[in-house]
């Protein structure tokens, strides 16, 4: 939008630097009135990332983007999760005009992925992602061509439905490490089903990464992951990270410690039925009782299931992910 300046800097901005400070408490102020489970934003420093700014007519920076760009080889694990190419911009956007600041901000990123070399083809996406309930960002992402495309929701200690039995022929467990084939079986009926939402790429190789990645949680005991069996037979699973191995989720929330579940799965022809709603009870009272405060999970917005689902357990978004594929399709 007119008014606004920006440019590319591949210096740290200035420590202490009031303006930089005014922009912060800004959006620190913002952040606080929408949604208190928000942590207080902090200014990116630099490492290897250029950084993005935008400043008003007078100099005073309303925005910064980190620009960061990810690229996973054949054969690596995040070539399953989404695109190879992966260009994120992790934004702070403040000032009176927080939508025209951010409508600039997006304008300059656009800018900065044309002069790009390479990685901008069409298996690229550019991503960031935005407060749930910070609305004043809505517009402006939608202009530029991105989607909501996944939620980063939250549930805080003692949320939910009350205590929940599951089907009489149905037992809860903790699952250990004679259940690897059992909890590798349900999580790739998973994936198969997020494939339909375009977050999940299945390839040759996330079999054997998903028995590696279970092998280890399973040798670790107790391992988190709650198995539902009905007769015997392995129909759901649910798997929490508590907080000693999600330390990657606490910087996103307000409250601690904080847990993360990874996977809640239930066989196609076993939901409907309670299990799903018995085996989160059961991982919720473990939380609870660990004292966790805050518990997140990631689901696709156009999953039809997830999102219902996870509003009855007592989570509600903190944040999207908004996300434009090709890359060079953001407007």
């Amino acid at each position: 939008m007119s008014g606004y300046v920006a440019r590319v800097r591949h210096d740290d901005p200035p420590d202490g630097s009031a303006e930089f400070d005014l922009l912060v408490g800004s959006v620190a102020k913002r952040w606080s009135a929408v949604d208190p489970l928000l942590p207080r934003p902090s200014l990116p420093r630099l490492t290897t990332y250029p950084l993005l700014t935008v400043s008003d007519e007078e100099g005073r920076p309303v925005a910064t983007g980190t620009m960061r760009y990810s690229w996973y080889q054949p054969g690596e694990v995040g070539r399953t999760w989404g695109m190879p190419d992966q260009h994120w911009l992790t934004p702070v956007v403040g000032g009176p005009d927080p939508e025209g600041a951010l409508d600039s901000l997006l304008t300059s990123w656009r800018d900065q992925l044309e002069e790009l070399p390479s990685g901008t083809g069409s298996e690229s996406a550019a991503l960031l992602s935005w407060p749930a309930r910070d609305i004043c960002g809505v517009r402006p992402l939608q202009r530029h061509g991105l989607q909501p495309f996944t939620v980063l929701a939250v549930r805080q200690r003692r949320r939910g439905v009350p205590p929940s039995l599951p089907p009489r022929d149905v037992t809860i467990r903790l699952a250990d490490f004679h259940d690897l084939a059992a909890v590798v079986g349900l999580l790739m009926e998973e994936h198969r089903y997020g494939e339909h939402f375009g977050g999940v790429f299945i390839q040759p190789e996330t079999a054997e990464q998903t028995r590696r990645v279970v092998a280890r949680a399973l040798s670790r005991p107790p391992s988190w992951i709650w198995l539902a069996e009905r007769r015997g037979r392995p129909v759901g699973l649910v798997w929490v990270s508590p907080p000693e191995r999600a330390r990657w989720v606490a910087p996103l929330v307000s409250t601690g410690p904080a847990a993360y579940v990874g996977y809640g799965v239930v066989a196609d022809e076993e939901r409907g039925q309670g299990i799903g709603t018995a085996l989160v009870d059961q991982a919720h009272q473990a939380l609870d009782t660990h004292g966790v405060g805050a518990t997140l999970l990631n689901y696709a917005v156009m999953n039809p299931l997830s999102g219902p689902f996870w509003s009855r357990m007592g989570y509600r978004p903190l944040w999207t992910t908004w996300e434009v594929r090709p890359a060079l399709a953001l407007r």
